[in-house]
């Protein structure tokens, strides 16, 4: 299985951060991520990039809590003879996991503190002889207990680095009790979508689906990355249930359409049923929790097999409970040895002013505090709301103004971020009339979203007021270290950062341009026509959207 993992370890240091990040944010409590969930096509083809005899791959992604880190290590894991103990440093805690009928292989063993500067897990999976071996842990008291398919958790036990501690699992009682620690993909597999029959949808007199739901594949794409799916976790504990402190209803429908009223959210969420067909959404979902209620579970998910076993997760609680983590960042995407073994920033969206920090090696976190230029500027998502939230009532706890989304780092180690610095009509350099070149050819009368930059040298935040909006940024491989952003509706946006940098010119150092669809493909931006108005053949076509084709 494993050798004495101190010195693979250490391998990673020179690698230093992620190759990949995701941003998957979902709401609920601190619970630890099924490892089942990487069987995925994603994490094959990972492997498929990355030769296995290499350690190569360290990646940040979003937990099912949102203030929560996980940092996967994949380990090229030399094998020892079976049935002996693992070895263990004195910095690992390792040992066997044994059920009624001998060894459980493909369970997690957690080990979790509250001892360092913030919360710490390390979770790790056991081989096919019940082995495990947890590497590298920071030293303090851990409580160390068993999780798997078919098992309820264990009973806690306390440990210390360098220990050998073996494990007994528990078998669930019932079928029920094991799927408690399904994923919620399993559980979310249990919807029940419209037949597609039912499409085109015929509108609230009809089906209660929206007539704009064409065919059944459109309604399952909004439905999964469009609207609900993009922002919860569907499928968790959170939303498979119907919270008691949400009231009492005469039945799941009436329950589902007060759920999605609730909070500063409630608006969007409305809107968005309403867009996929408001009667016929709410009675899905409602049949869903139904079924649940009823005793309806998934099926059994596989345990980890093979290769998917040689994962280390790391999770640091580096937030606050009324923030949401949207994205991570911890190295230049050009080059992954910046900032190596560095602090890591997050993004916090609409939800409070600050980008997290987290040290992964002393396990402190800290916060860069970000300012607006316009103090006027109001916050990304309003305090009202159309129902209290079953959590927090009628406290509005997301504040951000900034509402960043996008944070990347540049070559220098600079963290540049999307994120609005004013409200959003534009300066007059952006506008009709202006002598700016951009603005001559295609003028901007509002923006959304800007840039910022914080510089962890000077410990300095930047803002950059740009004529575009703003959502995601990437820089080019140019000497200019130009960064594209995506964002601006019909508008594509870029800053010289070199030059802004150097200059401080914020109107000299960007630009941008309408986003024109080469329909008559010469291959040159010449006249083109509106969105609104029809194609013509002899010109371009102007785009609506964040495409170029």
């Amino acid at each position: 299985m494993q050798r004495d993992l101190e010195c693979t370890i250490s391998e990673l240091a020179p690698i230093g951060l992620p190759l990949i990040h995701s941003s998957a944010v979902t709401h609920n409590c601190f619970q630890f991520i099924p490892i089942s969930s990487l069987t995925t096509l994603s994490m094959r083809m990972l492997f498929r990039l990355i030769p296995t005899q290499q350690l190569t791959a360290v990646f940040h992604l979003n937990s099912q809590g949102p203030r929560f880190l996980i940092a996967l290590l994949f380990l090229n894991l030399c094998s020892c003879k079976t049935g002996e103990p693992v070895p263990n440093g004195p910095a690992d805690l390792a040992g066997t996991v044994t059920g009624p009928h001998g060894p459980e292989a493909g369970v997690w063993v957690i080990a979790e503190t509250f001892d360092l500067p913030t919360r710490y897990a390390k979770i790790v999976v056991t081989d096919d002889e019940g082995r495990y071996l947890i590497p590298d842990l920071p030293t303090a008291k851990y409580s160390v207990w068993v999780r798997g398919y078919g098992l309820v958790d264990s009973p806690k036990k306390e440990a210390t680095p360098g220990s050998n501690l073996d494990l007994e699992a528990i078998i669930a009682p019932n079928d029920r009790a094991a799927a408690h620690y399904y994923p919620s993909g399993y559980w979310f597999s249990l919807l029940e979508v419209p037949d597609k029959s039912q499409f085109p949808g015929t509108g609230p007199e009809g089906n209660g689906l929206s007539p704009n739901m064409t065919t059944q594949a459109n309604f399952l794409r909004t439905v999964k990355s469009g609207t609900c799916l993009a922002c919860h976790g569907l499928g968790n504990l959170g939303t498979r249930h119907i919270p008691e402190a949400l009231g009492s209803f005469n039945n799941s429908k009436e329950a589902w359409a007060r759920r999605i009223q609730s909070g500063q959210a409630g608006g969007n969420m409305v809107s968005s049923m309403h867009g996929i067909g408001f009667d016929g959404a709410i009675k899905m979902f409602a049949d869903w929790t139904d079924r649940i209620e009823a005793g309806e579970i998934p099926e059994v998910p596989p345990r980890p097999q093979g290769i998917e076993r040689n994962v280390v997760i790391t999770q640091w609680d580096w937030a606050d409970p009324k923030a949401y983590l949207h994205d991570v960042v911890t190295t230049d995407r050009r080059d992954p040895t910046v900032n190596a073994n560095g602090k890591m920033y997050g993004a916090l969206e609409a939800s409070a002013d600050y980008l997290p920090v987290l040290d992964p090696l002393s396990h402190e976190i800290s916060q860069v505090p970000l300012t607006m230029r316009d103090p006027a500027t109001k916050p990304a998502s309003g305090p009202e709301m159309p129902q209290p939230s079953p959590y927090w009532g009628d406290e509005a706890i997301w504040t951000s103004k900034a509402n960043v989304h996008n944070p990347m780092i540049d070559a220098e180690g600079r963290v540049w971020i999307t994120a609005a610095i004013r409200p959003p009509d534009n300066p007059d350099f952006c506008k009709e009339g202006s002598s700016h070149p951009s603005a001559k050819l295609f003028p901007l009368d509002r923006s959304g979203r800007q840039l910022g930059v914080y510089d962890p040298k000077t410990k300095t935040y930047t803002h950059c007021n740009t004529c575009f909006s703003t959502h995601h940024l990437m820089f080019a491989e140019d000497e200019n270290n130009t960064i594209w952003t995506s964002g601006g509706g019909s508008a594509i946006g870029w800053l010289n950062s070199k030059k802004f940098l150097e200059t401080g010119d914020e109107e000299a150092s960007q630009g941008w341009t309408a986003l024109i669809m080469d329909t008559n493909g010469n291959g040159k931006r010449d006249a083109y026509v509106e969105p609104d108005e029809p194609v013509d053949p002899s010109r371009a076509n102007e785009s609506t959207g964040d495409y170029i084709q």
